[in-house]
């Protein structure tokens, strides 16, 4: 009978052997897999961030993309209403409605403002605001918005006019062109 206690005794130090191999396996596991989940929840972090980012990205892109279609828009539409303008001045000029600027002399230098249909006023070229004040006042009568595409042509003859005269003249439609945008004035020297 002694010989079952011995076997017993030695089962029982395998045993422990055994089990501390186990808890040891359990520990190594359980490290490994904690280091396994904390990289897996860095790696999801980092997805997360980069998900983010191009969100982000997508995000200004879609708005810089609108952006542009609604200033692309903008200038479409631009075309179209200027296209219309155009068109619009280039049938008044073909129907005479260019109006004309003429300097010529009697006893003082006047300017003579005709239209298609004939001599609609006249001023003294005394002065820049003299000749200024009276295009805008033909204009208005015209009723031309600011807007407006208006062609016009000043004619004068460089060899009787005065520089003086004519420069008042252009000085005068420079500040035309400041008020009516699209007013639009060819020189003609009929000496040359």
């Amino acid at each position: 009978m002694h010989r079952n206690k011995g076997i017993i005794i030695e089962l029982t130090a395998l045993l422990d052997v055994i089990l501390i191999m186990l808890f040891w396996i359990m520990m190594n596991t359980r490290n490994g897999m904690n280091s396994a989940v904390t990289e897996a929840e860095k790696k999801a972090e980092s997805a997360q961030q980069q998900l983010q980012s191009v969100q982000q990205q997508l995000d200004s892109l879609r708005e810089e993309t609108d952006e542009e279609i609604e200033r692309i828009w903008g200038i479409a539409e631009s075309i179209d209403k200027n296209a219309a303008a155009n068109h619009q001045a280039l049938m008044g000029f073909e129907n005479g409605r260019l109006m004309t600027l003429n300097i010529k002399y009697d006893s003082d230098g006047m300017l003579y403002i005709h239209n298609g249909s004939g001599q609609i006023a006249k001023a003294e070229i005394s002065s820049e605001d003299d000749v200024y004040n009276e295009i805008a006042a033909v204009l208005e009568q015209a009723e031309f918005n600011t807007e407006d595409i208006i062609l016009c042509a000043l004619v004068y003859d460089s060899k009787a006019s005065l520089y003086k005269d004519v420069n008042n003249v252009k000085k005068a439609i420079d500040r035309v062109r400041k008020v009516y945008r699209y007013f639009y004035c060819a020189y003609i020297n009929t000496s040359e």
